[in-house]
């Protein structure tokens, strides 16, 4: 197995997370009152989400990967918390959007949207021990695979491509981008991490690859962020700076480090965690994630659901990943612990803005988690349900 911490991207990495002097927000230390009860509010906004749910399982009035989003912040909440109360309902949605695209089940053209729908998997197979979610994930990851880059195979101004995944399965792609490479990254890692995982080297040899191809292609070391996607054919980088795309290779990192005990995938993991929640062009000075260049207001139209209005979701959602990483930990290094405790502080400012500027106070919520309410959509009702998760994650997780 070829270890990535013996590459210059590695290297690189390491070396600026022990350059870097971190400096703690203006709002980690925000007095927040506590809420009466957190659960109450997380279940009443997830009963006004699935009551959009359609006779074949989806959810009315978002995409379909927005779906399995959503899903996966209700599964984390019932792990968190430890009672199933939407076990069911989610597993029977889960087996009626299988069949959607039968007999090809959660896998489609598009590598993110398959993986999207296996983590989902993986989270729900999580809280039950159902071995058929297991086995779709397995499927999905399978796959994928298929369309990670081999050494030698393509090349961007001259360097080699390897570990990048495909963006789709369709003939003649020629994007490779962030966001499907980490998702194969995190799914590989999820199933690695199941005690019985036949593949779980080669698991574990596909993420490090898919990883080493993001910091070495796809990073900005000293900004902690990565960029969106190449384009082969015409030698093109796109630089968007998503914050999903941070988010899901931070997370990514982290499981690294829980399958592997290397501590230098979680300290990079940590870096990148401390300058989301501090880069000034997705997070307000009170501590509110935004990202308004992707979903703001007063440049996009809160009606009009659009796949942007979700990716802060996922930063907040994998941002937990780390957390819980942490958490389990005997002795974290000091850096670890004190993103912890920003973790911690990052999600109670959010979690608090959704209820005192963000809803109508009967569990539906709008488009601009730092306010004002205007009024409620099923893609912003889904977007603050990470947010939801990981309140339940800190306080019970």
């Amino acid at each position: 197995m070829r270890f990535i911490n013996k590459t210059p991207e590695f290297r690189d990495a390491v070396r600026d997370v022990a350059d870097s002097q971190p400096e703690s927000p203006p709002w980690l230390h925000t007095q927040i009152n506590p809420v009466p009860d957190i659960k109450a509010t997380a279940h009443e906004a997830i009963d006004v989400y699935l009551s959009n749910r359609k006779p074949d399982g989806t959810i009315e009035g978002i995409g379909w990967w927005q779906c399995a989003n959503g899903f996966t912040a209700i599964a984390d909440q019932d792990r968190w918390l430890g009672d199933e109360k939407y076990y069911d309902s989610l597993a029977d949605s889960l087996r009626r959007c299988e069949q959607i695209n039968s007999p090809h089940g959660f896998v489609n053209d598009f590598n993110d949207d398959s993986c999207w729908w296996a983590i989902c998997c993986v989270r729900l197979y999580g809280v039950k021990r159902d071995r058929w979610f297991l086995s779709q994930a397995r499927a999905v990851w399978g796959h994928v695979k298929q369309y990670q880059l081999a050494p030698q195979q393509r090349f961007f101004q001259g360097k080699d491509m390897a570990g990048a995944v495909l963006w789709t399965s369709k003939a003649g792609e020629d994007s490779i981008n962030a966001i499907s490479t980490a998702l194969f990254a995190e799914l590989g890692l999820r199933l690695a991490l199941e005690h019985d995982d036949p593949l779980t080297e080669a698991r574990i040899d596909a993420a490090r690859h898919a990883l080493g191809w993001i910091l070495r292609s796809r990073y900005r070391s000293h900004e902690g962020v990565v960029l969106d996607h190449i384009k082969l054919d015409s030698q093109q980088a796109i630089d968007w700076t998503f914050t999903y795309n941070t988010g899901v290779t931070l997370s990514s990192l982290a499981l690294l480090y829980s399958v592997t005990g290397e501590v230098e995938y979680l300290l990079i993991a940590c870096h990148m965690a401390h300058k989301s929640m501090t880069r000034s062009q997705w997070v307000e000075d009170n501590g509110v994630l935004t990202e308004p260049d992707a979903y703001g207001k007063g440049q996009h139209d809160p009606q009009q659901n659009s796949d942007g209005v979700g990716f802060k979701a996922v930063l907040m959602r994998q941002l937990c990943t780390l957390y819980h990483v942490i958490d389990k930990m005997q002795c974290p290094p000091p850096k670890a612990r004190r993103v912890a405790a920003m973790i911690h502080a990052f999600v109670y400012i959010n979690f608090h803005t959704q209820l005192d500027k963000n809803t109508d106070g009967k569990g539906r919520y709008g488009p601009w988690w730092n306010g004002p309410f205007e009024y409620p959509t099923v893609h912003s009702q889904l977007a603050v349900l990470d947010v939801m998760a990981a309140a339940m994650l800190v306080n019970f997780g």
